[in-house]
């Protein structure tokens, strides 16, 4: 099966690249990207803050990752039409299935070639749009462009086409694919050498400019294009290049709002508050523990060293986060365990942002995490509290993270929550600001999750909110994207074989 696979492959991604939309789409991005760092010059943000972009720029990595969304799914249902609709109306496609070659095996082959063919435009625009993230906006006449991102940047595209040019005029090669697979790697040595040079022509060290927060976004945006792709390639085995467009675009929005629509009746779960702040009794914060490494990260980030930013009086806990001191792993101190609200008998001062929506008493349970309809809580589900029992530590054999206070005159705003019981609840981390607290775990509706599941979720793919307000973005989760993205895309390979085994290709 493999022998047959390859050789379709192979040809399918040849054929892909010389599509002339596929140069086309690739110098609009290029054009695109130069245009964004001229004319969106709308603040968005303060510099002077953490972040790998910051101020105007946050408008202009979040427009730059939009262009390369939009132009990669035209892209996508324009060569995949062309590779699967156009050969079953132009009849070519009876000299592979007329061969002992089983349907499937032209449908896989048909989607490497084409994936392949979209990693290549892919790799091409995310770079440009890292050339165009370290250029910045040009807020003001004033601004003087970066001379080394346009050097670096246009040399690599100029030449690519003149390199293109000759052998298309000399030696016969496809223009727009040798263009394309020249782009590819020049564009990303153009990017390296400027990761070299400050804009006044310096050497600097690569990881000044180097922005992996970014890249890993741009690698979860290329995962969404291949999911589309996929689409692309099971509806093109049915319908004509215009509805492989407009359907691709209809689940692309579908999928944008999807979360909406659909996934918030998936978890339900009632949020009774919003915390506002949370501290330890101990009067002792996680920066306690890593005092050193916060202090290097804080000062690395205004570009300066330990000395010069304790001299100009900066508070280090103003540039690193707490998600990122609790990245920076656990301590081997009895304290660590309490401020992490993980030993029994360990407590916490909870601020809420306004008074909760229920009346809340002491013996009530604590559920908090991230996301407002409780998807992900970080407090596990345990036994509730019980009214004989005490609320002090140690009073049960079972855990329990209960509310054991409530400060008089606050309207219930200020808690004391603390472990109870023999053993603790295991918590990956302690409330944060801006935690969702509830009173109960979270229950999953079958039906919503299923058609929630169904639609390729475009959310998850978009890391910008994230990136814009400087949240790390783990590894793991990026993973679990590539997870679902490659059972996305079995789903709509299988549907895609569906749809052209009954197809008359004759």
């Amino acid at each position: 099966m493999i022998g047959h696979i390859l050789p379709i492959a192979r040809n399918s991604f040849i054929e892909s690249l010389r599509q002339p939309i596929m140069i086309i789409m690739m110098l609009i991005a290029a054009f695109l990207q130069v245009m964004n760092t001229w004319i969106i010059g709308f603040t968005m943000g303060r510099a002077a803050v953490p972040g790998e972009v910051t101020g105007d720029n946050k408008l202009l990595y979040d427009v730059s990752m939009s262009t390369v969304f939009v132009l990669g799914i035209i892209l996508a249902s324009f060569i995949a039409t062309a590779a699967i609709s156009r050969e079953i109306e132009n009849k070519t496609i009876l000299t592979v299935v007329s061969k002992p070659i089983s349907r499937p095996s032209v449908i896989l082959g048909k989607y490497l070639g084409i994936a392949g063919a979209m990693t290549v435009a892919i790799g091409i625009m995310v770079a440009m749009l890292l050339l165009a993230v370290r250029h910045g906006v040009q807020t003001t006449a004033a601004d003087e462009p970066d001379p080394v991102v346009l050097v670096f940047g246009f040399s690599a595209l100029i030449l690519s086409i003149l390199v293109a040019s000759l052998g298309n005029f000399f030696y016969g090669w496809s223009f727009g694919q040798t263009a394309s697979l020249l782009m590819l790697p020049l564009l990303w040595i153009a990017y390296v050498g400027m990761l070299l040079l400050s804009d006044e022509w310096e050497f600097q060290p690569i990881g000044t400019d180097f922005t992996p927060q970014i890249i890993l976004s741009c690698i979860t945006l290329g995962l969404a294009l291949l999911v589309i792709s996929a689409l692309a390639t099971a509806v093109s085995t049915r319908v004509g290049q215009v509805l492989t467009i407009m359907i691709c675009g209809i689940v692309f929005v579908l999928g944008l709002l999807s979360n909406y629509f659909i996934g918030r009746h998936v978890y339900s779960n009632d949020r009774i508050a919003e915390i506002a702040a949370a501290r330890s009794p101990l009067d002792m914060d996680a920066y306690d523990f890593h005092r050193d490494a916060v202090w290097e990260l804080a000062a690395a980030r205004n570009g300066l060293s330990v000395q010069e930013f304790f001299e100009l009086g900066y508070d280090p806990r103003s540039f690193v986060t707490l998600r990122e001191v609790f990245a920076m792993g656990d301590v081997e101190d009895p304290d660590w365990d309490r401020i992490m609200l993980r030993e029994p008998g360990s407590q916490m001062v909870i601020d809420l942002l306004g008074p909760p929506t229920v009346q809340l008493k002491p013996g009530d349970s604590f559920y908090y995490g991230s996301s407002p309809n409780g998807v992900g809580l970080v407090t596990p589900k345990f036994k509730p509290f019980d009214e004989d029992e005490e609320l002090v530590d140690n009073t049960r054999e079972a855990p329990g993270l209960m509310i054991v206070e409530i400060a008089p005159g606050s309207l219930g705003q200020t808690l004391l929550v603390m472990q109870i019981g023999e053993t603790s609840v295991p918590l990956s981390r302690p409330p944060l600001p801006k935690d969702s607290v509830f009173l109960t775990t979270t229950k999953t509706n079958l039906a919503p999750l299923v058609a929630w599941s169904i639609i390729p979720n475009m959310q998850s793919y978009w890391l910008i909110d994230a990136i814009n307000k400087n949240q790390p973005v783990p590894v793991s989760h990026v993973l679990l994207v590539a997870a679902y993205s490659f059972m996305q895309i079995l789903v709509f390979l299988g549907l895609a074989v569906i749809l052209f085994q009954g197809r008359d290709v004759g």
